[in-house]
This record gives C-alpha cells, sequence and structure tokens, in this order.
C-alpha cells in the first residue's frame, strides 16, 4: 500500500510540474529581444528553489517578475504569508512521501501557482519512471 501511495503522490506531483508551473513560468519569461542573464540557481540564497519544468529547478528570483513585492521571498510559508497580508487567500499543501518532498503554494485570487522544493534535491535526478 505504501508504494501505491508513493506512486499516487509521484503522479500527482509530475502533473502538477507539468500543467501548473509550465503556465506561470512562461508568463515569468523575459522578452526575448532583450539580452538578460538569469541568476543561477547556486547564487539565490536560502534552501528553496522553484520546481521548473522537465524536473529542473528555477531560482526564486523568477518570483520579482511577478511583482517587486515579491523580490524577497525565501520559502514557501514567506510566500504564503504575503499574500495572506495582501488579502488573498494562499493555500500551502506539502508534499513529503517520495524521494522529492514538495510545498506548493496556490493563491488562484493573484493567479500564482507554484511548487517549491529544497535546494539539495535539485541536484538530484528524478527517479525513473516505471513501466507496467
Amino acid at each position: 500500500m505504501g508504494a501505491a501511495l508513493g506512486k499516487n503522490v509521484f503522479a500527482l506531483m509530475t502533473l502538477l510540474m507539468l500543467t501548473v508551473i509550465p503556465g506561470f513560468l512562461d508568463a515569468a519569461q523575459p522578452d526575448k529581444t532583450k539580452a538578460q542573464k538569469t541568476p543561477a540557481a547556486k547564487d539565490d540564497p536560502g534552501p528553496w528553489m522553484l520546481a521548473g519544468r522537465e524536473g529542473e529547478c528555477a531560482p526564486l528570483s523568477i518570483l520579482s517578475k511577478k511583482g517587486p513585492e515579491y523580490s524577497d521571498i525565501q520559502s514557501p510559508y514567506q510566500l504564503a504569508e504575503k499574500l495572506r497580508a495582501a488579502g488573498h487567500k494562499a493555500e500551502v499543501k506539502e508534499f513529503n512521501a517520495g524521494t522529492r518532498p514538495a510545498v506548493e503554494v496556490r493563491a488562484p485570487s493573484e493567479g500564482l501557482y507554484v511548487m517549491f522544493v529544497k535546494k539539495e534535491l535539485c541536484d538530484k535526478s528524478p527517479p525513473p519512471a516505471e513501466n507496467k
């Protein structure tokens, strides 16, 4: 039963990353005509990163593209508190099962759906998908 639960959680996290996060990251992409350097993940302080497309990690500094008030965010809980203080309903959901624990923050009224992962897990490859 535990293995099935782990597979379900991993499948749910994968589904969320493939459907929710790409829309947010596409909206946060800089104009292609401007030559801008994306900050390296190693340059971001703190233990958290954003889950990006294809399972890679993105720096928290991407949140600043949503607005300057998000430039100092260092954790999912800090983001949720900032959203609540601004009058938005922020939901925090922790995913602890599996090999890559994550924390999702959702604020539909702000159009914000992001998945945080621990920085030390970003260097690890995701587990291979099992074929049935």
